[in-house]
């Protein structure tokens, strides 16, 4: 019988690093020391960052990695019902354990259910589902999203117009959503437009483009825009160069993109999530089930140790690319 565990802490997570490596996968065991990881999209450099981190660490430790993605092949658009069908994949091939992009906090139960019933533990990653699973990592979403709209608001006169560039409704990105809204709404600022009506839904920069174009038009005096996400601020500093408009930008992630804009002066700020770190307390955690070395029942995973996440014009040269942390390798998808 499982217990339950409230936390599983760093000290923990670092012990297991510490045990012998799983090796040797036969054709019965093999199924033990593999892991499906149900990704959301590879067009996104933070979630490739996460899921190279999570590969770094299971990998170095005997562990196979297989990888889906939740992208509809006719949108390119993210789609909960891709996730599930993955799911439904990953259980048919009895791996060892199962991760998942938290899409949506409700979605996919009958398929952690019955992983779970079939003895598969499955673990959740970047947000806590409405449901019993193995163990979850969970990120302060709000507080980066008022960090990073806050400083836009620093950067801004008294009352300025402010527009927000949302993404997909994933828990991850509304709690972002909702901290920057709380942070320009506590400074006094005017927020503009209907975020509802501006969601850069492909979740790359041309949709932030196509967005910021149509905030534009709307509101032409608008003088500074949070995005969701770094690729939706470059494709809407794009937008708004090429409309000859004097915008200020903040967003969230902290890409190597993000950080030359940083430095050419287009981009403000951005906050950094550590997706690297991200992935590889998450790999550790799964070792951990694997390797019997703790014992977790719907356990809440310890993230990296945020700190202060802004990045800017003042630390932007200590910033290091996530290719440059961690060796990037192909991951077979499934």
């Amino acid at each position: 019988m499982w217990r339950r565990t409230r936390l599983l802490s760093a000290a923990t997570l670092f012990a297991v690093m510490a045990a012998p490596a799983m090796t040797g996968c036969g054709s019965e065991s093999g199924a033990r020391y593999t892991v499906w990881y149900a990704d959301v999209m590879d067009a996104n450099p933070i979630a490739n960052a996460i899921t190279q981190g999570l590969y770094d660490t299971l990998d170095k430790n005997g562990v196979k990695v297989t990888r889906s993605l939740a992208v509809d092949s006719t949108t390119g658009q993210i789609d909960l019902a891709a996730q599930s069908q993955a799911l439904t994949r990953a259980i048919a091939a009895k791996p060892g354990a199962i991760a998942y992009f938290v899409l949506d906090p409700k979605a996919s139960k009958p398929q952690i259910q019955q992983a779970l019933a079939a003895h598969i533990p499955v673990f959740a990653a970047f947000g806590k589902p409405g449901f019993k699973v193995t163990g979850y990592l969970a990120l302060d979403d709000r507080a980066a999203g008022r960090a990073s709209a806050s400083y836009l608001a620093e950067h801004l006169p008294a009352g300025g117009k402010v527009a927000m560039i949302g993404g997909p409704r994933t828990p991850t990105g509304l709690a972002t959503e909702a901290g920057a809204a709380e942070a320009l709404e506590d400074a006094g600022m005017t927020i503009v437009g209907d975020i509802e009506q501006q969601r850069n839904l492909s979740d790359n920069s041309e949709g932030g483009n196509k967005v910021m174009q149509g905030i534009l038009q709307r509101f032409p005096d608008v003088q500074g825009v949070f995005a969701y996400n770094d690729d939706s601020a470059l494709g809407a500093i794009a937008a708004a160069k090429q409309a000859g408009k004097s915008v200020k930008f903040t967003s969230r992630n902290g890409t190597a993109d993000a950080v030359a804009a940083i430095k050419s002066g287009d981009l403000l700020a951005t906050c950094d999530l550590q997706p690297v770190q991200l992935g590889q307390a998450l790999g550790k955690a799964i070792l951990a089930e694997l390797k019997g070395t703790a014992e977790l029942d719907n356990t809440a995973i310890e993230p990296p140790n945020a700190g202060d996440c802004l990045i800017t014009a003042d630390g932007v040269a200590a910033w290091k690319p996530y290719e440059q942390q961690v060796n990037y390798r192909k991951i077979p998808l499934g």
